[in-house]
């Protein structure tokens, strides 16, 4: 018995993703639309690539565009996943009791 075997080129190929930009009939990227932009950043701040994200080209260098700029006037952090560090282990230490005077000492 011999089984038939599907081809590698096959199995390895991948649907079409469609742009979504071109699904929704937008032909410009607004960098003051924040809220557009997020889901194209990763948790460290990067910029998702096209072929993860399924925007076509012509409008990937747009939303980089608008991404950068974003950035550049602080409308979108640079690093999203950045969050301060408060130093909780410190040990709150008195002020140190001021020095005496040379006219207090002679006293």
């Amino acid at each position: 018995m011999r089984r038939n075997r599907i081809p590698a080129s096959i199995l390895l190929r991948r649907k079409q993703k469609s742009c979504p930009f071109k699904e929704a009939g937008i032909t410009r990227i607004d960098y003051k639309d924040v809220e557009m932009l997020k889901p194209y950043i990763t948790e460290g701040g990067k910029i998702v690539p096209s072929r993860i994200s399924g925007v076509s080209t012509p409008y990937q260098r747009k939303l980089q565009l608008a991404i950068k700029r974003a950035r550049n006037l602080a409308l979108l952090s640079y690093t999203a996943g950045y969050v301060p560090q408060v130093e909780t282990s410190r040990i709150q230490r008195s002020a140190p009791a001021p020095r005496p005077t040379p006219a207090e000492e002679a006293e």
